[in-house]
């Protein structure tokens, strides 16, 4: 009413005003315009006045009918709701639906969620939050949790309470897993050393090996009451199909056809192995048979007699348990040579680069690279951290001579100096993150990898040349017998003869495992070439601190089960002594595997030894790191070293469970 009067003021004098000057103009027509203007003003207040009483009892049925009709479907609605006291976790209401899931009294007052929903955690909201990052299950059914947040007064943000709507996955879980269960899964099986086994043999010995091959298949494919396809693709090769549920029951045997295959025997005794590759996880069949090959690879390349199961992200691995046996030819290397050798002819410069943090069986093959460069006329550098590195008796060694003054460089400087034509050779590591530099390996068009390790998982898989003999003792190893192929006798230098050998002498602990007979064979080819056995014995010889290093760190070993040899160094020391350290552990007896912890930056290291008994290298792939049957590693980052001995005892205990 009074905002009425007061907006007719300043009509009312204006109005006064107009009739004044129409007064004096025209009285009798000014006098019936105030007459007409004073019944306009008294129907506007007796309208003003009125409409409040007209309109209350509208308002009032309209907020009465509200609320109820709110209300009402809140209490009905099919999804639970609750409203919830965000500081304190206080349930101040909730619906008839969150009473039956819950089973919470009527009397809520002054319960907590978490009292009616065990675990419930109201921090993603005060986070902000929308929607609850996991699902919540209670009674087998799952749930997504969406908030609302309510504020009970203006400007008032410290009391806030939220509106939690709870709406129902189940269903589509079970759908979506039923899906996934049926998608298709490709799977390649291959007898890995049929060549052997079947030399010497006649036909139908071979057909009689894979007739119980063939059966085995079938019957573990029978007895873990799966659906599957198998066929036979060639005489030693296998490709079957099945569905995501069906492999889900091969991986909880554990793939244990493995074992059951060593039964099979070849006339000569030797047990029967195959490798399997299996897809995981595929969008398309297409992506699918690409994965099982891709896992096949994996499993060939890190010595076969395993499993290895690939998806879109990982590799998962199974087995392993038996050592590689030697398969590379004569003729493979003579081809590999050639190779090589065609590849370094058509590019404009090479560049060599082994893993961080450089020993000598690393520095070792970038000089045999060197070597082949040059025979090809070539210049060739090799990329190393002199910092960093535990190969430095061996870079001064090799800068005295005049062709290595300047040879070794920087990653920097490789950066700045290669060209599109340069090639790089990475040697002694497959893997992207080991490398000495991981960006020169997008910097490079032209990339080739020569390596011994096992393959794993975030291996180098843009390579254009890849020689991968797992079964080699060392990539010096490796290189000598490809060199062998390429140069004459007078093409190595004496030094770079002294520096390969001394890279077989470091992996093979002086000859002594992992040794076949093509590792005296390389042996012999680089002392025919002027190796020098005294000058690489000063490299492996220890200054009187480190050797002191060394007796403390075995001083310090404790007993895991009374097998396995764990000790932990309290302060940084040389990885070279940590790795001795690591062997001398394993002359302890009853010792099957040793494991040396030293801090290194913000870095815990992990030297794995062991002499067959136990695979270290599946320990420690575990730890995220890698190596072979016997000799392994791993770095942990931003864990303490009391944590990084817990996970390794975990990994051992996972380990040790596999195994039976």
């Amino acid at each position: 009413m009074a905002i009425v009067l007061y907006a007719l003021v300043p009509l009312f004098i204006v109005a006064t005003l107009y009739l004044e000057y129409r007064l004096f103009a025209v009285w009798y027509l000014a006098a019936a315009e105030f007459v007409l203007y004073l019944a306009a003003v008294a129907v506007s207040l007796y309208t003003a006045k009125k409409r409040p009483v007209v309109l209350a009892p509208y308002y009032e049925t309209v907020s009465v009918n509200t609320d109820m009709a709110v209300n009402d479907t809140l209490l009905n609605m099919p999804a639970p709701i609750i409203l919830v006291k965000v500081e304190t976790g206080e349930l101040v209401w909730c619906n008839k639906e969150f009473l039956e899931l819950t089973k919470c009294p009527k009397n809520y007052f002054q319960l907590r969620v978490k009292d009616v929903v065990s675990g419930f955690d109201l921090k993603w909201i005060i986070d902000g939050k929308v929607q609850m990052p996991e699902l919540q299950t209670i009674d087998g059914r799952s749930f997504d949790v969406f908030s609302s947040i309510v504020r009970p007064g203006k400007g008032d943000y410290t009391n806030l309470f939220a509106a939690l709507y709870w709406i129902e996955r189940t269903e589509e879980l079970a759908l979506k897993d039923e899906l996934s269960g049926r998608r298709l899964v490709v799977g390649e099986i291959v007898c890995d050393n049929y060549e052997e086994i079947s030399r010497g043999g006649n036909e139908s010995a071979r057909a009689a090996m894979v007739a119980q091959l063939d059966a085995l298949l079938r019957s573990w494919f029978d007895g873990l009451e799966v659906e599957y396809l198998l066929r036979n693709t060639d005489r030693d090769r296998y490709v079957f199909f099945t569905d995501e549920k069906s492999s889900k029951k091969m991986a909880e045997a554990r793939y244990d056809i493995l074992e059951k295959a060593k039964t099979i025997k070849a006339p000569n005794g030797m047990p029967l192995t195959v490798s399997i590759g299996v897809s995981r996880d595929a969008s398309e069949i297409g992506e699918a048979e690409r994965f099982s090959t891709l896992a096949l690879d994996m499993a060939l390349s890190r010595g076969g007699d395993q499993a290895v199961v690939k998806s879109a992200k990982v590799f998962e691995f199974y087995g392993g348990m038996t050592h590689e046996k030697e398969k590379h030819t004569k003729v493979k290397s003579r081809i590999m040579a050639n190779v090589l050798k065609g590849l370094i002819t058509d590019s404009t410069d090479v560049y060599a680069m082994g893993h961080r943090i450089a020993d000598l069986d690393s520095i070792g093959g970038t000089v045999g690279v060197v070597c082949a460069a040059r025979k090809c006329g070539k210049n060739a550098r090799i990329i190393v951290d002199k910092k960093m590195n535990n190969a430095g008796q061996l870079i001064e060694l090799l800068e005295q001579a005049p062709e290595y003054r300047d040879v070794f460089i920087s990653p920097e400087e490789a950066l700045i100096k290669i060209k599109p034509g340069s090639l790089l050779v990475v040697v002694d590591t497959n893997r992207t993150n080991y490398v000495e530099s991981r960006d020169l390996l997008t910097a490079f068009s032209k990339i080739a990898v020569i390596d011994h390790h096992r393959r794993v998982a975030d291996y180098i898989d843009n390579a254009v040349l890849n020689i991968h003999e797992p079964t080699a003792s060392s990539v010096c190893e490796l290189i000598a017998e490809i060199l062998s192929y390429m140069l004459d006798s007078h093409d190595m230098f004496r030094v770079e003869a002294s520096a390969m050998l001394a890279g077989i002498i470091l992996d093979t602990k002086s000859f002594a495992v992992k040794t076949g007979v093509r590792t005296f064979e390389a042996a012999a080819y680089l002392r025919r070439n002027g190796a020098d056995s005294i000058e690489i014995k000063k490299m492996f010889q220890n200054d009187m601190e480190n050797y002191v290093e060394r007796a403390e760190i075995v001083k310090k070993a404790t007993f895991m089960d009374g097998m396995y040899a764990i000790s932990c160094s309290d302060k940084p020391v040389d990885r070279a002594v940590a790795a001795q350290a690591a062997d001398d552990l394993m002359n302890i007896m009853g010792v099957a595997g040793s494991f040396v912890l030293f801090p290194f930056e913000n870095t815990v290291s992990i030297s794995a030894r062991s002499l067959g008994r136990i695979n270290v290298q599946l320990i420690m792939e575990k730890l995220g790191g890698g190596g072979h049957f016997t000799t392994a590693g791993a770095q942990i980052k931003n864990k303490t070293m009391d944590e990084v001995v817990s996970m390794l005892k975990d990994a051992i205990t996972i380990y040790q469970y596999e195994q039976r």
